[in-house]
């Protein structure tokens, strides 16, 4: 299993919503959480099964799709590395519209820029 980095180049957001992922070859689709946004990636919850490497699309509903690099591996987590930085105000966006705990645009929940 591969170990994430504690180093962060930029600000991690918390926050919650339910996403889509597909394989970028095979188009398989599965129901994932992302998490702890940045402009360079995410923390995604779901049981997978993915690979360190795997390239993915992934998709809020009804917002862009991100073409991404699963970084590393943990138990039912994995970290995602996005292949173009998002901007600082889409990223502060998603921030606000999904906070820690919500899974629908809007609910507030304490969402706190993390350090």
């Amino acid at each position: 299993m591969d170990k994430p980095s504690t180093i962060r180049a930029h600000e991690r957001y918390r926050l919650k919503v339910s996403i889509v992922v597909k394989h970028s070859r095979s188009m398989c689709r599965i129901d994932a959480e992302l998490w702890d946004l940045s402009i360079d990636g995410c923390r995604l919850i779901s049981a997978g099964p993915l690979s360190t490497g795997e390239q993915l699309l992934i998709k809020i509903k009804g917002l862009e799709t991100w073409p991404a690099t699963v970084a590393w591996v943990g138990v039912d987590c994995y970290g995602i590395s996005f292949h173009a930085p998002l901007h600082y105000s889409v990223a502060e966006h998603y921030a606000r519209s999904f906070p820690c705990g919500s899974s629908e645009p809007g609910e507030k929940n304490g969402s706190i820029p993390e350090a």
